[in-house]
C-alpha cells in the first residue's frame, strides 16, 4: 500500500506542469531585445500582476480572465510602440498616451467583470433550466393524470 502511494508521487512529480521560472528564462533574452516593448508591456500589465496579488484560487481564474482581456487592451501600447519606433525614448510617449491606458484599464475590468459576474449568470441560467424542467414534467403529470385517471397520481 505504501509502495503504491510512493509510486503515485513519484508518477506526479514526474508529470509536473510547465516552470514559469522556465518560462522566465526564455522570455528574458526576447525581452532585452526588445527592451521598449517590454517596459510599455509591463506598464501595461500592472492590472494583471495585481489581479495575480488578490487571486487566492487554486486555479487562478481570475488572473486568467484579466490577463487575457488586459494583454489584449494593451495592443494598442503595442501597436504604438512600433508605429513610433522600438527604442527608449518613445517610451515615455507612448506611456504618455491616455488612450492607451483606457484601452488597457477597460480591459482589465473587463475581465473583472467577467470573473464577477458569470457565476451568477451562470447560477441564474441553472436555476432557470430547473425552472423549464420542472414545469415540463408537471405538464407531463397532468396529461398522465388526465389519460389515465386520478388512480395514477398516487397518494404522496
Amino acid at each position: 500500500m505504501a509502495e503504491q502511494a510512493r509510486a503515485k508521487a513519484a508518477n506526479a512529480a514526474a508529470a509536473k506542469p510547465f516552470k514559469p521560472a522556465l518560462l522566465l528564462i526564455l522570455l528574458l533574452p526576447v525581452a532585452a531585445l526588445m527592451a521598449p516593448l517590454a517596459i510599455v508591456l509591463a506598464a501595461a500589465l500592472i492590472p494583471t500582476m495585481v489581479a495575480r496579488i488578490v487571486d487566492t484560487s487554486p486555479n487562478r481564474y481570475l488572473t486568467y480572465s484579466v490577463l487575457s482581456l488586459n494583454v489584449v487592451g494593451s495592443l494598442y501600447f503595442v501597436q504604438q510602440t512600433f508605429v513610433l519606433g522600438n527604442s527608449l525614448g518613445t517610451v515615455t510617449l507612448v506611456l504618455q498616451d491616455p488612450v492607451g491606458w483606457l484601452s488597457a484599464l477597460v480591459g482589465a475590468g473587463c475581465g473583472w467583470v467577467l470573473f464577477l459576474g458569470l457565476p451568477a449568470l451562470s447560477a441564474r441560467m441553472a436555476a432557470t433550466q430547473s425552472a423549464l424542467r420542472l414545469r415540463r414534467v408537471h405538464r407531463d403529470q397532468s396529461t398522465l393524470i388526465n389519460d389515465w385517471g386520478p388512480s395514477v397520481a398516487g397518494d404522496d
